[in-house]
C-alpha cells in the first residue's frame, strides 16, 4: 500500500522473507528481486501493510491478517459459537479466527462473508496455507483493487487505489462490494463469492407459526411451505443423526403440516413409519388463536390437582418410540408437561423434534415471549454446535433426544436463501457438525 502523504513505515512478509522500510513503497521489480534472491521460499504469496510508525510489538513482525477500516458490534464476539480459544483475544484476532473457521474449516464462504459483513466496515485480507483471501464489505466503505501484470508474474490485491503509481504496467480493477477474492500461485486471482448488495429480510417465524394456515407469503402457500419444512428436516435427521423413532406426532396443533411432511418423507427411509397427526389434543382460547390456553392454565392445574387440559391417545403410542413435533421450544414448560404425560401412558421413548431454530431472542416470537426466560438463551457462548445444544436441552426437558432445526435446513425447507432470513447471530452460525 502506498501512503498518501509524508513518510510511512511499510512491511512485506512472504513466507519467511521479511522486507521493510520507511518511505516510498517498492515497485514491482523490487518485489520480484526480493523473491528471486530467496529460492527457498515455500509460498510465493505474502502480505504487506502500511503504518504511520514502526511496529510497537514483536507480534507485528509476523502477520496473518490485515484490516483497512473498522469493526462494529463486537461486544458479544466472545459468545460466538466458533470463537474457541480466542474469546479473550483482541477484536481483530477474534474476527480472523471465526472467519477462518467458517471459510476454511467449515468450507462455507457464504457464511464467512456474511459474518464479516455484519462486523466489518472496510476490507480484510487473510493469509492461510500459502493463499490470500480478501473481502470488501457490501457497503463498499473502503476501496479494494486487484491487478496483474501482462506476464502474470505478479498479482496484487490492495486496499489502495493509487497503486497505479508504483505499478504503472498493471491493469487495476475495483473489487466489487461484497466480493471475496482468493489469490494463490496456481490460479492467480479468483472470485469465490459475491454477496448481494441489496437484501430483503424475512422473519422465518412467519413460516412456522405467525401466519394463518391459509396465508401466502411471496406467492407461496404457508400450509405447503410448512409441510416442506417437515419434509426437509426429516430427510436430514434420517440420514445424518442418531434419531430412532417409529412415529411422529404434532404437539400442539399448529405443527400439523410440518408433521405430515415429516412423516411422509420418513416413510421413504422406514416404510412402516406411522403416518399420524396428533396424539396430544389441546384446548385453545378462541379469542386469540395464537395463545395455547393450556400454556397459561394447565401448568397450574397439573401442579395443584394432577389434571391437565391435554389428553393423550394412549392406544396410539404405548411402548412406541415416538417423535414429538414442536413448532418451537420457548421456555420449555409445555414440552415438559407433554413429556410427563407421555411417560405416564408408557411410551418407549420420546424424541422432541423442533421445526424452528433455537429460540434465544424475544424478537423472534413476538410479544408473547419478550419477558420470558427462554430455555436456549442460557447456552449462548457455551456450545459450538447443535449437537451440543440438543444434549443440554434434552436433559432439561427430560426427553430422550432433542433435535432443533438449523438455519440452513429451515431455509431449504422454506425455499429461500438463508441470507434473506433474520436470525440472531449466535443462532445463524450454530449448525450440525454432521452435514
Amino acid at each position: 500500500m502506498l501512503q498518501h502523504r509524508g513518510k510511512a513505515y511499510w512491511k512485506i512478509i512472504i513466507d519467511n522473507l521479511v522486507s521493510s522500510g520507511i518511505g516510498p513503497f517498492p515497485g514491482d521489480t523490487s518485489i520480484l528481486k526480493l523473491v528471486d534472491n530467496n529460492s527457498n521460499l515455500q509460498h510465493m504469496v505474502g502480505l504487506g501493510y502500511l503504518s504511520k510508525r514502526t511496529p510497537r510489538f514483536k507480534s507485528m513482525n509476523k502477520i496473518n491478517v490485515i484490516l483497512d477500516g473498522f469493526f462494529v458490534d463486537i461486544e458479544k464476539l466472545h459468545l460466538h459459537p466458533l470463537i474457541g480459544n480466542a474469546s479473550s483475544a483482541d477484536s481483530l484476532y477474534k474476527i480472523y479466527c471465526i472467519f477462518k473457521k467458517l471459510l476454511i474449516d467449515k468450507e462455507n464462504p457464504e457464511k464467512a462473508c456474511e459474518f464479516l459483513d455484519r462486523h466489518l466496515r472496510g476490507n480484510l485480507t487473510m493469509m492461510y496455507d500459502g493463499k490470500a483471501y480478501s473481502y470488501r464489505d457490501s457497503t463498499g466503505f473502503k476501496p479494494l483493487v486487484s491487478a496483474a501484470d501482462k506476464n502474470k508474474s505478479i498479482s496484487i490485491i490492495a486496499s489502495e487505489n493509487s497503486l497505479r503509481i508504483p505499478f504503472p504496467k498493471m491493469n487495476f480493477q475495483d473489487v466489487g462490494p461484497g466480493e471475496l477474492i482468493k489469490m494463490d500461485t496456481e490460479i492467480g486471482q479468483e472470485k469465490i463469492l459475491s454477496l448481494p448488495t441489496t437484501r430483503t429480510m424475512i422473519d422465518p417465524f412467519e413460516f412456522i407459526r405467525e401466519s394463518h394456515v391459509t396465508a401466502t407469503i411471496g406467492g407461496k402457500g404457508i400450509y405447503e411451505v410448512r409441510k416442506r419444512i417437515g419434509k426437509v428436516q426429516a430427510d436430514f435427521l434420517s440420514r445424518y443423526t442418531d434419531i430412532d423413532i417409529e412415529a411422529a406426532y404434532a404437539e400442539p396443533d399448529y405443527p400439523r403440516p410440518m408433521t405430515l411432511g415429516f412423516s411422509a418423507e420418513y416413510r421413504n427411509h422406514l416404510p412402516k413409519f406411522d403416518l399420524g397427526e396428533a396424539i396430544i389434543n389441546d384446548r385453545y382460547d378462541d379469542s386469540d388463536r395464537m395463545i395455547d390456553f393450556s400454556e397459561n392454565i394447565s401448568k397450574n392445574k397439573m401442579i395443584t390437582s394432577g389434571k391437565s387440559l391435554k389428553y393423550i391417545l394412549k392406544h396410539k403410542i404405548s411402548q412406541k418410540k415416538i417423535g414429538l413435533i414442536q413448532g418451537t421450544i420457548q421456555t420449555g414448560i409445555t414440552t415438559k408437561e407433554s413429556i410427563y404425560y407421555l411417560r405416564r401412558v408408557g411410551v418407549g421413548s420420546v424424541s422432541v423434534i423442533v421445526s424452528y431454530v433455537p429460540t434465544v431472542d424475544g424478537r423472534q416470537v413476538g410479544l408473547y415471549t419478550q419477558n420470558r426466560e427462554l430455555i436456549a438463551h442460557k447456552y449462548i457462548g457455551q456450545v459450538a454446535s447443535l449437537e451440543e445444544l440438543n444434549i443440554r436441552i434434552s436433559k432439561e426437558l427430560g426427553a430422550d433426544k432433542v433435535f432443533y432445526n438449523s438455519p440452513s435446513i429451515l431455509s431449504k425447507g422454506i425455499g429461500v436463501s438463508e441470507y434473506n432470513l433474520w436470525f440472531p447471530e449466535w443462532v445463524r452460525f450454530l449448525e450440525y457438525d454432521k452435514r
